[in-house]
């Protein structure tokens, strides 16, 4: 596996999805600076932090300031909805615009969506069909969409991301993989292993406690621990990750109360320092 990227809610400061104004309240420069300096060679951002580049600083000046720190990998995200209709659909039709288009713009890697938070019902070939026509307009943009799978959503498993990909048959298409999904969701490592190497557009590393810490999306949005401080399998998930032949990069997503009040080289530090050695090792062993 090869670049680390900082997630968007590592180095995002007190911000957390669904809080509002997800926009960090550190600088581009600032953040990128610091993030470059420790090692990540790849950078996340959701829809209200491109909105705020794109009428403050504009795509191009934060382009520069990507390539001057060495961060290559960049996601946007997360855009739900796109397999709906009526007035969601509407609204999700707006924010694909601007994600792909600052997707274009900054020379992103992989755009990150979400299923339906709504229902558990999954009807494969209208999501297939869906998740297709997405994934073309992704790809006029030069965009890999990545489907992430969460215990909330639809899609809920592996098996069922994987169907949905096989219907879709989009080659810029797949499934993100979050460690806190994997685990909280009851997703066997095997089950990961048994992906083809194709159907993995990115990973994710975090940690949490043995026991969700209240209700599971209190759990997932203030509770989470860096790598290797909680009770996650994280090598046993890279190990089944790697086994498929993946070879693109990795996120690190802490998403906690505690984390984000840090400040911002500390918050940075703590995510690289408690994921390296974890790709290391794996490198070692390969």
């Amino acid at each position: 596996m090869t670049n680390i990227i900082a997630s968007y809610w590592l180095v995002a400061g007190d911000r957390y999805p669904d809080c509002g104004d997800e926009a960090s309240p550190f600088g581009f420069r600032e953040r990128y600076e610091t993030a470059g300096r420790l090692g990540f060679r790849g950078a996340g951002f959701v829809h209200d932090d491109l909105i705020r580049a794109r009428d403050t600083i504009g795509y191009g000046e934060l382009r520069r300031i990507l390539d001057a720190n060495g961060i290559e990998d960049i996601e946007v995200e997360i855009l739900t909805d796109w397999f709906a209709t009526g007035e969601r659909r509407a609204n999700s039709d707006r924010r694909r615009r601007v994600l792909i288009d600052a997707g274009e713009k900054l020379e992103a890697r992989h755009l990150k969506v979400t299923a339906d938070f709504t229902t558990k019902q999954l009807d494969v070939d209208q999501m297939g069909e869906a998740f297709a026509e997405l994934c073309k307009d992704a790809a006029q943009a030069g965009l890999v969409v990545g489907l992430e799978v969460m215990p909330f959503t639809n899609i809920d498993s592996v098996q069922r991301g994987r169907k949905v990909m096989e219907a879709a048959g989009a080659p810029n298409g797949g499934l993100l993989l979050d460690l806190w999904h994997m685990e909280r969701g009851g997703i066997d490592h095997a089950d990961i292993a048994a992906l083809p190497q194709e159907m993995i557009v990115s990973v994710e590393i975090d940690d949490a406690a043995a026991q969700p810490q209240g209700d599971i999306w209190s759990d997932t949005l203030h509770h989470r621990l860096p790598p290797g401080q909680g009770s996650f399998d994280v090598a046993g998930f890279l190990t089944a990750v790697a086994s498929t032949g993946y070879d693109g990069p990795v996120g690190v997503e802490i998403i906690a109360e505690a984390h984000r009040k840090l400040p911002l080289a500390e918050a940075a530090r703590i995510g690289m320092e408690s994921s390296r050695p974890f790709l290391e090792r794996l490198r070692a062993t390969a």
